[in-house]
């Protein structure tokens, strides 16, 4: 493939980008109260631009993320393709809210954006998206002890030991994953707890992904996920490790998998920090990174069955200014070919996925944000053939 990028369509994307933020005013999120209950309205609005060289994509959320997982395989239709485009459908809206009662703190918070599925008009009109929810639940904290209620971040993820990015998606062996839970939470010490949480235990690609990755099976879902966590922070190190358990049900076999994983960070120098993660599983499946890994499938004997994976992911963080960020880092995951042997897997699936990408965030204000970056991925199915491409980015954020 051709490895000579063009840098016009990035410097016009800066040129697009600059004036926009120095003609916007600061602002702040509403906060007022009603009866005895304190109310915080708030929100950004966003404009990101993507260029794609060497390669593009169409999903996911028509190629406005990039999994590098979806990663065109050399000789595929998009595959040499180059391609510019923009979009403002991260932008989004929260409330929250915080009460006190008899029993402790109430706290509640409900969040959108526009990556809803729906494209109610395409780029040749309006560029409409649909609006979705991303977090909504409640929170009852009563001293030591939490219990939170509603959709939010997996407790599965450690957003302290992972790398910034650009957009939703970062490096493979990155869990990203939102779902309906019920989590209980105990406050140790300071900087310090444990938690467990039984969460929603959809089968993603197992059940419902494209038959291209994994063959498809009857699913049936009687046991949440159980998620085991322990998180550790002081004024440098911060250190957690996770556990998940899962059960397949497929056709009428079933079969229990796991996962394992511990991400680390370390702050060093003038504010700088590095991050490690690692992980593995037998079953791990969609805890894996954006939902593209199949946990399990149907064999070549009829059975369930479950697939292995493991991954390590890092990067530094260096602070050049007090509002000025360089971030630098890298993933690589890898799918057990086991499961092609046994008949789990197609040829299509995913073997391998590498990337690397390094990004600049520029705190203009307190409420204006300019950041500019690049990624290249890598990946390698399970017919040994392999694909890449690097997708530039550049977008100005709004906090209000």
């Amino acid at each position: 493939m051709n490895k000579l990028y063009s840098r016009k369509p990035l410097v016009t994307a800066v040129a697009i980008a600059i004036p926009l933020m120095l003609s916007t005013a600061s602002v702040n999120s509403a906060e007022f109260d009603i009866a005895d209950t304190k109310v915080t309205v708030g929100g950004y609005a966003k404009l990101m631009v993507n260029y794609d060289t060497d390669g593009t994509i169409t999903a996911p959320f028509n190629g406005d993320l990039y999994s590098v997982y979806t990663t065109p395989i050399d000789g595929s239709a998009n595959a040499e393709k180059s391609d510019l485009h923009m979009t403002a459908r991260e932008s989004r809206l929260f409330i929250k809210t915080a009460s006190e009662n008899k029993y402790g703190t109430l706290k509640t918070y409900v969040e959108g954006d526009f990556f809803a599925d729906i494209d109610s008009d395409g780029p040749t009109w309006s560029n409409s998206n649909g609006f979705r929810i991303r977090h909504a639940y409640g929170e009852m904290t009563m001293g030591k002890h939490v219990v939170l209620a509603g959709q939010t971040w997996s407790n599965f993820m450690d957003f302290a030991g992972i790398m910034p990015s650009m957009d939703f998606a970062t490096d493979p062996g990155t869990t990203f994953v939102r779902q309906p839970q019920v989590r209980y939470q105990y406050n140790i010490g300071k900087g310090q707890y444990t938690s467990i949480s039984l969460e929603n235990p959809t089968l993603g690609l197992t059940a419902a992904g494209p038959y291209t990755l994994v063959n498809n099976g009857s699913s049936e879902d009687v046991m949440p996920d159980i998620i085991a966590k322990y998180f550790y922070a002081n004024s440098r190190v911060t250190f957690s490790p996770r556990v998940v358990i899962r059960r397949f049900e497929l056709e009428g076999d079933d079969a229990f998998g796991y996962g394992l994983a511990l991400n680390t960070s370390l702050k060093f120098g003038d504010g700088h920090k590095a991050v490690l993660g690692l992980m593995y599983g037998d079953g791990i499946g969609r805890y894996a990174g954006l939902g593209f890994n199949a946990g399990a499938g149907i064999n070549a004997d009829g059975e369930t069955d479950t697939l292995e994976y493991s991954s390590i992911t890092g990067g530094v963080v260096f602070a050049l200014q007090q509002n000025i960020r360089l971030a630098i880092g890298a993933g690589y995951s890898e799918q057990d070919e086991k499961g092609l042997e046994d008949g789990i897997l197609t040829e299509y699936a995913n073997k391998t996925a590498f990337s690397w990408h390094t990004n600049l965030f520029w705190n203009i204000t307190p409420d204006i944000e300019w950041a500019v970056g690049v990624t290249m991925g890598d990946v390698e199915n399970m017919a040994d053939k392999e694909g890449d491409m690097t997708r530039f980015q550049t977008y100005v954020k709004y906090t209000f």
